[in-house]
């Protein structure tokens, strides 16, 4: 692999960084706001609610958004850099010595 087409690659390379890191960021904001909506419609809908402070609404949505934190839809989101990588690594591979 020659100088130039190296260069070539890296460029690829940290445009596609770039942009699946902007798709991450909008997505995962996309992914809170959903999870949170849902959150907070589960405990408008119940009626056993009713009358409960909204501090305690406000506790519950937080509790349920820590533990969205660290659950394992929050981490599937990384999925949105492996597989382009994987693939990337592919085509490089395939490309170069195939």
């Amino acid at each position: 692999m020659g100088r130039k087409t190296l260069m070539g690659w890296l460029r690829l390379a940290f445009v596609m960084y770039v942009a699946l890191t902007i798709i991450y960021f909008l997505t995962s904001i996309y992914s809170r706001s959903v999870r949170r909506e849902k959150l907070e419609k589960g405990w408008d809908t119940d009626p056993s609610k009713e009358g409960i402070p909204p501090a305690e609404r406000t506790a519950f949505i937080e509790a349920g958004m820590q533990a969205y934190d660290k659950g394992l839809k929050k981490r599937l989101l990384w999925l949105i850099y492996v597989v382009p990588t994987i693939g990337f690594l592919t085509t490089i591979y395939f490309i170069n010595w195939h």
